[in-house]
């Protein structure tokens, strides 16, 4: 696996490695570009021969795959798709879109527009660690609330107001700290803000979800008064017991990566 994707590849990559699934290296690099452009130039042409070449994200460490490898899998994580291929950049999306021999797709409200592009393309959920993302044990009188910044988004301007307002707290934090903290972090609260403008859950809220947090999300953006009102302290446990079914049943990275084991088989039986 070449790059990772808000851990997706960490994730996939721990579990079927422990597993004795598969035998994966994870090659990461830094954001700077630097080790965006020359290091995974460098990094890809030192990688000895593999069975399959699995990238994640659709841009240059794809690109670089293609021309010094073989892009065996192309995995796309979101705003490559969303957004960049309509963009300057496009262009390197759907060249790498063309050349994968299997392309996958992380949250159904991509499937649309890469669909234009692949037909054939595969969803694959994003995986969550539920033995790491364990439900919480107590909740908070009164009910905390908690939001992550995003760079492409503001929340609805109402939003906090209506919260504090029920005697919800919400806390506004920058994405600063270790991802390895993100599960204590998460059980400090009980309601969970994701985004509105993608119509699907962030992996973040996934992870939230897993730890039996309640949410506000893209599903309640046309009524957030009456999602507020919910939001008893009774109801947030109740829906956040069931959050928690919901992504053991869907997003569990034990079945994940099972499927996607089995795309890689079904990929080398065909070669």
């Amino acid at each position: 696996m070449i790059n990772d994707c808000a851990h997706v590849g960490e994730d996939l990559s721990s579990y079927i490695n422990n597993r004795g699934l598969a035998k994966v290296d994870l090659i990461k690099r830094g954001r700077n570009i630097v080790d965006k452009t020359l290091g995974v130039l460098f990094k890809v042409a030192m990688l000895p021969d593999y069975d399959i070449y699995h990238v994640h994200y659709a841009l240059q460490d794809a690109y670089i795959v293609s021309k010094l490898k073989r892009l065996d899998v192309l995995h796309c994580h979101g705003s490559d798709i969303r957004w960049t291929i309509d963009g300057k950049w496009g262009f390197i999306v759907k060249h790498n879109l063309r050349k994968a021999k299997v392309v996958l797709y992380a949250t159904p409200d991509m499937e649309q527009k890469i669909m234009k592009y692949r037909e054939d393309a595969v969803y694959l959920p994003t995986p969550v660690r539920t033995d790491t993302f364990t439900l919480k044990q107590q909740y908070n009188n009164p009910l905390r609330a908690v939001y992550f910044k995003l760079s492409y988004e503001k929340p609805p301007t109402n939003l906090f107001s209506m919260l504090k307002e029920k005697g919800i707290s919400v806390d506004v934090l920058e994405r600063k700290f270790p991802y390895e903290e993100m599960p204590d972090l998460l059980k400090r609260y009980d309601i969970f803000i994701d985004r509105f403008t993608i119509p699907s859950f962030s992996k973040t809220c996934l992870e939230a979800m897993s730890c039996g947090l309640a949410t506000i999300d893209y599903r309640h953006k046309e009524d957030l008064a009456g999602r507020v009102k919910e939001l008893t302290a009774s109801f947030v446990r109740e829906e956040g017991l069931k959050n928690r079914e919901y992504v053991i049943r869907n997003h569990d990275v034990e079945k994940v990566a099972e499927q996607l084991v089995g795309i890689w088989k079904t990929y080398l039986y065909k070669t």
